[in-house]
């Protein structure tokens, strides 16, 4: 499989490194972009690859709009970076209203829907509508689970996937929708158990709301905001890779809420979930890398940590987001699909510091996965 750019970005020794994080940086704070030199054609060209492979086209495009005439891309290329932007602005409009309209139909049924990620993520940005959306995630409490499968059954919408299963998946409008009976999925049961019954508590204590399309949208509290997008960003750490975008996510959330969270309380349930190492992990990114500052952090980032969050980096921009420019992302055949598994595996290892727990089940569980699928290839 050929290298992805994000690949290629982390063997140059040019400047491309500083002209990408310096221009993440001024679009994700809103401030000025200050290049002490300026990108060659072909330095632009890279970035703007780079920038897509990492789902960041939109916002990064804010800050190069600002730098002066002479260090801006050339115009064809400008037009492309523009185009592209403009396409992921309507894409957002469009899953505004559909998200709107489908929160109005859920309460209309006395169903309340916690949005989870994705668009309630967009509101943090100084311009929501340029972060690149994907898909709708909604969370029913558990009480409220089934009544919402079943109205969505009866209203003729094809859901696909088990009872069981940590969600189920529907298009509602044209756009994917997943309807989670759990906002977070762990594979050791221990922390599945404890990160429900956290859930449950943290839940009940207050409503959180995001306006969307002037639509008040529930999303989990703070602190239950942060388990869950910790957990999320660990089981994609472990199993696919991780996307920059979500680590600009995590940034930006940081920002605004971890200094009005409760800091015991926070740091102990990390700890009780395995996801301290985590949480160290993309804050050192974010703080290194995105400008997050340090004052944001609940805890020193040490040395020691940095390393980890190295082995992160990494991965984020060798694979691009999600993994999505590796070769375990392709599984059309059965050699294929095994070399995926031994991919996983090796990640496993290599990240065990991360969640000495879900980095030995993740494998076992995927093995069981694993034989299913080849059999139907």
């Amino acid at each position: 499989m050929e290298s992805s750019n994000s690949e290629k970005f982390m063997s140059k020794t040019n400047n491309l490194e500083y002209y990408f994080f310096t221009l993440i940086r001024s679009a994700l704070w809103g401030t000025p972009p200050v290049l002490s030199s300026t990108p060659c054609n072909d330095d632009w060209k890279e970035l703007y690859d780079i920038s897509k492979e990492q789902t960041v086209t939109g916002i990064m495009l804010d800050a190069v709009s600002q730098l002066p005439v002479e260090q801006k891309p050339e115009t064809a290329l400008r037009l492309q970076w523009i185009m592209a932007q403009k396409s992921i602005e309507v894409q957002n409009r469009k899953m505004d209203n559909v998200l709107a309209c489908l929160v109005s139909e859920c309460h209309e049924q006395g169903l309340e829907p916690y949005l989870l990620k994705g668009q309630s993520m967009a509101q943090n940005y100084p311009i929501p509508g340029h972060r690149i959306c994907g898909d709708i995630d909604i969370y029913f409490k558990e009480d409220s689970y089934a009544k919402a499968l079943g109205y969505f059954h009866s209203k003729g919408f094809v859901l696909e996937g088990e009872p069981e299963d940590s969600h189920i998946e529907t298009t509602y409008k044209s756009f994917k929708v997943e309807i989670h009976r759990k906002s977070a999925t762990f594979y050791t049961k221990r922390l599945q158990r404890r990160y429900n019954a956290i859930m449950q508590q943290l839940i009940g204590q207050e409503n959180t709301n995001v306006t969307i399309n002037d639509k008040d949208i529930t999303v989990l509290p703070p602190l239950a905001n942060a388990l869950q997008l910790l957990s999320h960003m660990l089981r994609h750490m472990i199993f696919s890779g991780l996307g920059l975008r979500q680590v600009c996510d995590w940034a930006l959330f940081a920002y605004k809420y971890q200094k009005s969270m409760d800091k015991e309380l926070f740091v102990k349930y990390t700890k009780e979930l395995q996801l301290w190492e985590t949480y160290k992990a993309v804050t050192a990114i974010a703080t290194d890398y995105l400008g997050l500052p340090k004052e944001y952090a609940v805890c020193e980032i040490t040395e020691k940590d940095k390393k980890l969050a190295k082995k992160v980096f990494q991965l984020i921009m060798t694979y691009g987001n999600f993994g999505h420019y590796g070769e375990h992302s392709i599984t059309e055949s059965k050699s294929e699909y095994l070399k995926a598994y031994l991919w996983k595996v090796k990640n496993c290892i290599r990240f065990r510091k991360l969640s000495r727990s879900e980095t030995w089940n993740y494998p076992l569980w995927q093995l069981h996965s694993a034989f299913r699928i080849m059999r139907k290839k």
